[in-house]
């Protein structure tokens, strides 16, 4: 049996408003920005023999890889959902920064290795080209961090890009300071060290954010949803004897859904129970979109999905 005002209940997921534009556009002007400077580190690097300055200018270059897969998964989330993809595709968002945090552990396993290789076989370093274009790339990532920090809070796709960014003002930062320790005494292990201490504030951002992106890929609940609080909260609305099969995942970072089968009292008001029990789950639980399954004591069940909410979404 189907509730009448859940008529069209089964394509609930085809409304999502399309993903922010801006967002986009700043992910172009930090993709131009890393891309050009990447290129002009990578010739620096190569030229001046530096580790820290190649691993930054390596990391630039997965930047920029990085960024470009990020715009393409912002794009791709724009498309509307259909039949067979009824929450249409924001999950490329999480999938992209999830791909983002994987490179960036790679890229910390071949930092490692190969500054390790550098104490026992040290090379000659060209310190003063190396603290020019480790300052040219530090005003480069500044940049591209300022332009991509506006929607990195509320979009996991962007902050796992800005996160890249990030990293690597750290790695032009130890570069320069690498290049200043050079020039001033001589000891090119420092190059190997600050690389090293690179690699730890990189894990340091990567390691949550894989972790971050596998809970959404894999649908676990969100962060601290308690089914036992759940069930409490539900058996004290009108009519609801009982709450069990309370399942709740997550289509993106605080984008919550949740399904619950209910048992209400014979006779109870249903359109009421409905209510209560999604206002209870919207409000106290941050679940944007429910479906209930409403079990009658004694008697048959009722699927009733989160119709209501969804017309007050889309209205706004």
């Amino acid at each position: 049996m189907t509730h009448g005002h859940c008529a069209s209940g089964a394509h609930h997921a085809h409304h999502h408003p399309p993903a922010d534009a801006g967002g986009a556009k700043r992910l172009t002007i930090a993709l131009a920005i890393i891309l050009v400077f990447a290129v002009i580190e990578v010739v620096g690097g190569w030229i001046s023999g530096s580790l820290a300055l190649l691993a930054d200018a390596g990391h630039m270059l997965t930047d920029a890889a990085a960024l470009a897969l990020a715009l393409s998964a912002q794009w791709i989330a724009r498309r509307p959902a259909s039949d067979r993809f009824p929450y249409g595709f924001k999950r490329a968002q999480v999938l992209a920064a999830f791909v983002n945090g994987l490179a960036l552990l790679v890229i910390v396993g071949v930092l490692v290795i190969e500054a390790f290789g550098r104490f026992t076989e040290p090379r000659t370093i060209d310190a003063g080209l190396m603290l020019t274009v480790a300052s040219l790339g530090l005003i480069a990532n500044i940049a591209a961090f300022v332009i991509l920090h506006p929607d990195a809070g509320d979009n996991v796709n962007i902050r796992g890009a800005m996160l890249h960014v990030a990293a690597d003002i750290f790695g032009s930062v130890a570069a320069i300071l690498s290049a200043f320790v050079i020039m001033a005494t001589g000891w090119m292990a420092i190059d190997a060290i600050l690389t090293l201490a690179v690699c730890a504030l990189i894990l340091h951002s990567a390691i949550p954010l894989v972790r971050e992106t596998t809970d959404v890929l894999l649908q676990a609940a969100p962060p601290e949803f308690d089914t036992d609080r759940v069930r409490q909260a539900l058996v004290q609305q009108t009519g609801v004897l009982d709450a069990h099969r309370i399942e709740a995942w997550q289509l993106t970072p605080g984008d919550n859904l949740a399904a619950v089968h209910v048992v209400l009292g014979d006779g109870a008001d249903q359109e009421a129970a409905m209510q209560g029990i999604k206002r209870v789950l919207r409000e106290q639980f941050g679940i944007g979109q429910s479906t209930v399954q409403f079990e009658i004591a004694g008697g048959h069940r009722q699927r009733l999905s989160d119709c209501h909410d969804l017309q007050h979404e889309v209205a706004e």
